[in-house]
This record gives structure tokens, C-alpha cells and sequence, in this order.
């Protein structure tokens, strides 16, 4: 539920509920309710976290990459915008290599959660990636950034409150921009473009 009203304050702000026997029931902790069902060694599916207002959230991430049977291969987008999607398939076609001009793309947010910011950007690419190589992911690490359409990895807000959600939920593998900001940790990758990104994801699982 998102509360909606006309003045005094945010209306940036989101509750999680679950219909039980009793009725509307809050939803203490989202993310271990959407993340329950996720496979242990993921193919296609990332890890971000959102602001769902001024709550951190960690969401998943689904792409499948499929060969097409019609002349223009279909984009489908549930959850994440459909402009950014196709600005995301053309940055990893034009600046990585990743052949998608065959491919019919369907991504979804697990959950029914819908991301409106930049900062999934990074999951949704290496996602859709992941889905396209058949190549499993590390079900612990989380990935942050905006892609740029020259492929660098820019900033986004809040960013340690996204760390801090995370590593509270147990994750301990990061990969962020590489901006002027530093973020601590032994296992926080501070990377600057979306190539590097995929290699350290990717290129070591297949």
C-alpha cells in the first residue's frame, strides 16, 4: 500500500501487507518473503536493493533470454520501465558484445514490486546477461549502479543505507560504481563500467 495525499509531508512512503484469516496482516521483513523461493545457484536473477520511499528494500531481479521465432525479437518488462530495458539491451549489445538481436527478452520483479529508479540498473543488465550465457550467478552478491550509455557505472543514492539493508539481511558481496565515494568492506567491488561488471559476475562461472 502507498499512501497518496495532498500536502504536509512525504507521500514517499510504502507498507507490505499480507491477507490472513484475520485480515490485513503487516509484513515485518519483505525481502525474506520475496526472496523465500529464489534457486540456490540462479541463472538470470540478481539482487538489488530499492527505496520503496524511505525503506531500503532488497529485491530480486528475474530476465530470461529466449531465442525468438518472429522476425523482431519481443522486449517484455514487469516491474522495471520499458524504455530503460531497451536502452539496457542496446548497451549490451553495442558496448559489451552480447548478442541479443535474435533474443526475446521478458524480465519481472519478483513480488509484483515495480522499480522506478536507476539504480537496478546494473541487476537488470547482468540478469538479462546471466540468462543469455546460461551462466549461474553467486546467490549472495548484490549489485547497485546506474549504466551509462557509453557502459560506465554511475553513482546512486543512498547508498550505504542499500549497503546497510543488505549486509543486515546477510549478504556480504557487493558490487557498486566506482565513483569518488568508498565504500568498506573486503567484499565491496568498486567498479567502473559494465564490462568489468559482467567479468567479475560472469566470466568466472562460465
Amino acid at each position: 500500500l502507498r499512501a497518496v495525499k495532498n500536502r504536509f509531508g512525504s507521500t514517499n512512503e510504502v507498507g507490505i501487507f499480507e491477507m490472513q484469516g484475520k485480515g490485513l496482516a503487516e509484513v515485518l521483513d519483505p525481502a525474506q518473503s520475496f526472496l523465500a523461493m529464489r534457486p540456490p545457484h540462479p541463472i538470470g536473477s540478481t539482487l538489488t536493493v530499492a527505496m520503496e520511499g524511505a525503506r531500503p528494500m532488497l529485491v530480486e531481479i528475474q530476465a530470461l533470454a529466449s531465442r525468438t521465432v518472429f522476425g523482431l525479437p519481443r522486449r517484455t518488462a514487469n516491474g522495471v520501465d520499458f524504455n530503460r530495458l531497451l536502452m539496457i539491451s542496446a548497451v549490451l549489445s553495442r558496448r559489451v558484445g552480447l548478442a541479443l538481436h535474435d533474443q526475446d527478452i521478458f524480465v519481472n520483479v519478483v513480488g509484483g514490486l515495480k522499480i522506478e529508479e536507476p539504480a537496478a540498473d546494473l541487476a537488470l543488465a547482468i540478469a538479462i546477461a546471466s540468462s543469455r550465457r546460461n551462466a549461474a550467478l553467486d546467490p549472495g552478491m548484490v549489485f547497485l549502479g546506474e549504466v551509462g550509455l557509453g557502459s560506465e557505472l554511475r553513482g546512486v543514492s543512498q547508498t550505504e543505507r542499500r549497503l546497510a539493508e543488505a549486509q543486515r539481511l546477510g549478504f556480504t558481496s557487493f558490487v557498486v560504481p566506482k565513483t569518488g565515494e568508498h565504500h568498506p568492506g573486503p567484499n565491496v567491488h568498486h567498479i567502473a563500467t559494465l564490462g568489468e561488471a559482467l567479468a567479475l559476475a560472469i566470466g568466472r562461472r562460465g
